[in-house]
């Protein structure tokens, strides 16, 4: 009995957090740089071997059917409310350090 107490708080520490549109809208806003398909990076710097310069882009199959910001973040929000899952994406990263 007093071993059930003692896993009590331990257990409900492990329930799920419920989906707020607060924290749906924070996990969206993090992905939503790819609602068109693309996206980059570029940088540049010097390290102690001399010049350094880097670069990044992916293209994703959402470049066929892309969306405005506005219109990705409010699907990804009512999917996330509605507990369903992100759609499946393939896609290519190329990338070069110099």
């Amino acid at each position: 009995m007093i071993r059930a107490l003692i896993l009590l708080p331990l257990l409900a520490a492990c329930a799920p957090v419920p989906m707020t549109p607060e924290r749906a809208a924070r996990e969206c806003r993090a992905n939503v740089g790819q609602a068109d398909g693309t996206s980059g990076s570029v940088g540049a710097g010097i390290s102690n071997n001399g010049p350094v310069s880097t670069g990044n882009i992916t293209i994703t199959n959402r470049v066929f059917n892309p969306q405005s910001e506005t219109e990705f973040l409010a699907a990804c929000i009512a999917r996330k409310m509605e507990g369903r899952p992100e759609p499946t994406t393939f896609g290519i990263s190329a990338g070069s350090r110099r």
